[in-house]
């Protein structure tokens, strides 16, 4: 996902910038013992417990489930209430209690991976469980309310059967977003509710989905998609259409109603103003989030250290780039990209990180747009991860919402397709993975490389290496100010006003300040990720430029991190640390 940013900020911040050849070897390539086949067992059974916890997660995890041993009769979306998450902390309790009988050093180097990763999932979740009803599961861009249109448009039909579980899953749709409703008047209830702001903007997103019934884009796309499926007949068609549109009208249309009622009813009950510090331990809950979210072991106060720095020294970087050649920010002005097309661009990216990247059999993909129902309020761009068994079912969304600057829709392909989310995706899987790594990944590791593919893209376009490093620190910058303004809201207690005086620094009116503080206050922790993540992957580039030197190869290093897969970035530097060694002997 392509996260929003305000696009004014480009050139003001620039404006105020003017005063190895070896061969690579994957983890896991030296000869190893044995994998511990109990230990597997253990895996398969957290993994199968996961993907069919809900029919959505099951049918997007998983093409052919019962290639899977996982058969699952009940449709359903799950539960989504405090009660359903405190019944399952003994689960998780007895998995980490079952986890840690193993003895790790008997482990495979690929099992030790997978192991971190399941320990860090389990003790993130336990963290963040000692704070009732303070997750939020409704949100103007991530929550379960914008998301759910686009994930049951998305929802792809292999057979006639998937067809018709689709048609009952939508008959649960009032159902899950009653649970949804409840469990907002317990956190009402508790002191815990969203800010009356952000439910106003809930409640404006959730009437524009629904003001025109008939045209909803889940009776459009179905109709489309049922007409060109092959071994229906006319009559089957005809009689799927009246289903899917009764349910649209009488069950999903009436979910969202409940929430405009809803949060109607609650938007005044707010007990706290600002971030979610202000809630009774918030710092040590936004901690706890940050640390699950980023997949960084760097503590709050720490992140914000290393912020600053980024700030600092990309600024400084573009001010010497523009004493050195007055003529630099002409230049940036008046750039342009290899394509702007999107099919055009994805192609020439593929072939353009052929050198840097390690190469990858061609893969189907799709770029289509989002509905304009939906445009206001998603983000800019969005990968779709395929399920485990069907690498081939990549889609890409662009977003044409106005409001959005299109003119760096080159480096948001880069960002969603490739080297971006769909390469890493698709190149993982074809490396033949355990798929509970892949359902481990956290947002800091996937949107941090997303970043990374993003700021790559100023190399790829074929700009020169002054230009493209004077664009990719005036990204840095501009990611690491929202972060730094993420911690402040969020964990030092910001409100509108000091996050107005933060952005004048930067020469940032009051307005656009604004504009940034609602948008930050509404999700805690979804601009982290980003910014973390990507600084989190340059600190590791620096870690292998340093030790390697001359002999350090973009090629080799790519090939690593993408072979071992996702995991906590404390376990990707161990297991780089012991790569680096190996290629300096």
């Amino acid at each position: 996902m392509k996260h929003k940013t305000i696009k004014r900020l480009i050139p003001l911040l620039l404006s105020l910038c003017m005063i190895f050849p070896t061969a690579c070897a994957s983890p896991g390539q030296e000869k190893e013992s044995p994998p511990d086949s109990a230990f597997q067992e253990f895996v398969d059974e957290l993994y199968r417990n996961e993907v069919a916890a809900d029919t959505l997660t099951l049918h997007y995890c998983l093409a052919r489930p019962e290639n899977y041993g996982i058969k699952s009769d009940e449709v359903t979306f799950g539960s989504y209430s405090q009660k359903a998450v405190t019944e399952g902390i003994a689960e998780i309790e007895k998995s980490r209690k079952v986890l840690l009988s193993y003895d790790y050093d008997k482990l495979t180097e690929k099992e030790q991976i997978l192991y971190d990763c399941i320990l860090f999932t389990i003790d993130s979740n336990l963290a963040l469980s000692k704070y009732e009803y303070y997750a939020e599961p409704l949100g103007p861009t991530t929550g379960l309310q914008a998301q759910l249109p686009l994930l049951l448009a998305e929802y792809h039909f292999y057979s006639k059967e998937d067809i018709e579980t689709y048609l009952k899953l939508l008959t649960h749709t009032k159902e899950y977003f009653d649970d949804i409703a409840q469990y907002e008047r317990e956190k009402s209830a508790a002191g815990n509710f969203m800010a009356e702001s952000v439910a106003e903007e809930i409640i404006a997103q959730c009437k524009d989905y629904i003001k025109n019934p008939e045209e909803n884009l889940l009776i459009e796309h179905f109709n489309n998609t049922v007409e060109n499926f092959d071994g229906l007949s006319r009559d089957e068609i005809i009689l799927y259409e009246e289903q899917n549109r009764d349910a649209v009208l009488n069950y999903v249309i009436p979910a969202y109603e409940t929430l405009i009622d809803t949060l109607t009813e609650l938007k005044s009950t707010a007990a706290y103003e600002g971030g979610v510090c202000s809630l009774p331990d918030g710092t040590d809950y936004f901690e706890a989030l940050t640390r699950y979210e980023t997949g960084s072991s760097m503590t709050v106060k720490q992140m914000q250290k290393r912020l600053k720095t980024a700030v600092q020294t990309a600024l400084v970087s573009m001010s010497a780039a523009q004493f050195t050649n007055p003529q630099l920010y002409d230049r940036y002005e008046k750039m342009k990209y290899p394509a702007t097309d999107p099919a055009e661009g994805l192609e020439y990216l593929k072939n353009a990180i052929q050198t840097d990247f390690p190469a990858l059999d061609d893969v189907d993909y799709s770029v289509k747009y989002v509905h304009e129902s939906l445009q206001e309020y998603l983000s800019p761009a969005m990968y779709l991860v395929p399920p485990f068994d069907d690498r081939n079912n990549n889609n890409i969304y662009i977003n044409q919402n106005p409001d959005y600057d299109t003119s760096n829709l080159f480096t948001t392909l880069a960002h969603e397709g490739y080297p971006g989310h769909l390469y890493q995706n698709v190149y993982y899987l074809s490396t033949e993975p355990q798929p509970l790594q892949q359902l481990l990944r956290t947002s800091g590791y996937t949107e941090g490389w997303g970043t990374y593919a993003e700021l790559y893209a100023y190399t790829l376009a074929g700009f020169d290496e002054e230009l493209a490093e004077f664009c990719r620190n005036n990204m840095t910058a501009i990611l690491s100010l929202y972060g730094l303004t993420e911690i402040g809201i969020h964990y030092s207690g910001w409100d509108t006003k000091a996050t107005i005086a933060f952005w004048s620094d930067y020469g940032i009116d009051a307005p656009t300040a604004t504009e940034i503080y609602e948008a930050v206050l509404a999700e805690p922790c979804s601009y982290l990720p980003y910014c973390i993540g990507y600084l989190e992957y340059m600190d590791l580039k620096t870690l292998a430029q340093e030790t390697l030197g001359d002999s350090f190869v973009p090629l080799d290093f790519h090939t690593f991190l993408l072979d071992l897969g996702p995991a906590p970035f404390a376990t990707v530097k161990t297991h780089l640390e012991r790569w680096l060694a190996g290629q300096k002997k």
